[in-house]
């Protein structure tokens, strides 16, 4: 009994005390630690001065990112593991700096939660400014690139495309599918369709990829403006549908519709919950954020992206489990 209550106390501690490594991990991107290390093996003295820090307190953290297996220590001097090698050096094509940066900055958004359930909507939008700040849009489209370039080699291996020729990328941020399914369909053309201040961002991404020639971008909204009709032979719905109610999702969907040619595919990209829409976690959890973050946003069960397929004439509809922990749900016209 007594191991039973140690374990228990254990998991409600972690629970607890969890934000003590978010915190660990947001301090440690925002002073570039990792990519200072990754140029190679340095002492806590030379990290500290390099991000002019008290030297007792940076050995501290560093120890600490040690514990986290986020650093490995050799008498004084520290190198990154391989998963921070990977993912947190700044530069690196799967860099996930930015993502963390955007954790830490909707962390203050979770402290209202108690606030959120109280009232049912999001606390955390009521006090914006009714413009866009430029710095909080690039940091969450630079965001949304660092997570989907993870995911991209995974999405074209799966998703065939050789025989399209037009894609929509609908809110598709910083355009970093659209580019990847460009790289690997030579014959597609491939437009990313967001709100304009978006889309002056995602220029920036196909530039930076070289792929002007074949993606291009389209500025509008996905609930007001049209996508076109029958232009498209697949369009790609990834991570939007969270945002909104199930009204507006079919009204997107529908539009998506109308907007394929005979027989193109709609491709959707989310985190599907079970029918108990209790697991998976991260989908549980990521419904909460959305709570959080949106005004009427949530994440969905597999019935329920299946039923707004459906409803809009969608057929042969498939669902795909990714390795990433999302899904796909694939519809005919």
């Amino acid at each position: 009994m007594a191991n039973t209550n140690t374990a228990n106390a254990d998991y409600i501690f972690q629970l607890g005390f969890g934000y003590w490594k978010s915190c660990i991990l947001f301090t440690a991107v925002e002073f570039d630690i990792f990519t200072i290390i990754g140029k190679g093996k340095v002492t806590a003295r030379g990290i500290s001065k390099s991000i002019h820090a008290n030297e007792r307190a940076t050995e501290m953290i560093l120890n600490a990112l040690v514990s986290l297996k986020l650093l490995t220590r050799q008498k004084n001097h520290y190198k990154n593991s391989p998963v921070s090698n990977l993912h947190l050096i700044k530069g690196k094509p799967l860099y996930l700096g930015d993502a963390v940066h955007h954790a830490h900055n909707i962390m203050d958004n979770w402290t209202m939660l108690r606030e959120t359930i109280e009232t049912g909507k999001a606390v955390s939008l009521k006090d914006l400014p009714e413009e866009v700040d430029p710095h909080d849009a690039r940091d969450f489209i630079t965001a949304m690139h660092n997570i989907a370039s993870v995911k991209a080699d995974e999405l074209c291996s799966i998703i065939d495309l050789k025989g399209a020729r037009r894609l929509l990328d609908l809110a598709g941020g910083p355009g970093t599918y659209a580019i990847a399914f460009a790289k690997a369909n030579p014959q597609l053309h491939a437009v990313v369709f967001d709100l304009e201040h978006v889309t002056k961002l995602t220029q920036e991404f196909i530039k930076a990829s070289s792929r002007e020639e074949r993606v291009s971008v389209q500025a509008g909204n996905c609930l007001e403006d049209s996508f076109g009709m029958n232009e498209y032979d697949a369009i790609l719905v990834s991570n939007i549908l969270h945002i909104y109610n199930p009204a507006n999702n079919v009204k997107i969907l529908r539009k998506c519709r109308d907007a394929l040619r005979e027989g193109g595919r709609v491709i959707i990209h989310e985190f599907v919950l079970d029918e108990t829409k209790t697991r998976p976690q991260f989908a549980a959890l990521f419904s909460l954020n959305m709570l959080i973050g949106t005004q009427e946003g949530a994440s969905y069960s597999e019935s329920e992206y299946r039923k707004w397929l459906v409803d809009v004439g969608f057929k042969q509809i498939r669902k795909i489990d990714l390795q990433s922990g999302s899904a796909l749900f694939i519809g005919k016209k």
